[in-house]
């Protein structure tokens, strides 16, 4: 075994019992605080529920009521012209919600393409330069109960169609 399986093996239970030791000298009631973060983290649970829930259904719905595909036909001129491949805009819009369905629609697209084709390429380019923006935002922002997301919102889709962009000019030089 090498070293760093070692110390990854190791690591986790070093930090648990550093802060049982640390605990018990700063005599800190430990099962208090315990009990009660996990009483606030269950809270956070509780509120971040419902817009999980929403973000699931929704995802869930756009891939199997075929409304992607309705929306690839929609915006096919639009990708015509900027010459950006129109079979990805599901997967771009796809990752904004769950990244887990986006690697799905990912397997689909090498299975249609080809994982070293330009569209292929380019997938697996653009999924590593964009986030799940609304789960992300919404995961976050519930937990800290922020109501006022709109800037942050603009700036997020921006820098996902930055990235989707470079993703395309990426994959067209490889």
């Amino acid at each position: 075994m090498n070293i760093a399986n070692v110390i990854s093996a190791g690591l986790m239970p070093a930090v648990i019992l550093f802060v049982i030791v640390y605990g018990v000298v700063k005599r800190v009631p430990m099962l208090d605080v315990f009990s009660d973060g996990a009483k606030k983290g269950l809270i956070t649970v509780f509120n971040v529920l419902p817009v999980l829930i929403a973000l699931m259904c929704a995802s869930s719905i756009f891939v199997k009521s075929n409304l992607s595909g309705v929306f690839v036909a929609a915006v096919k001129p639009v990708t015509d012209i900027i010459k950006f491949p129109s079979e990805l805009v599901p997967l771009m819009i796809m990752k904004m919600f769950s990244s887990s369905a986006a690697t799905g629609l990912l397997t689909e697209i090498f299975s249609a393409f080809g994982p070293d084709s330009y569209i292929g390429r380019t997938a697996s380019i653009m999924l590593s330069c964009t986030e799940t923006i609304f789960y992300t935002m919404s995961m976050y922002f519930t937990s800290v109960n922020i109501k006022n997301t709109l800037y942050t919102l603009r700036c997020c889709i921006f820098s996902t169609l930055c990235g989707v962009a470079a993703s395309a000019v990426l994959a067209y030089f490889m």
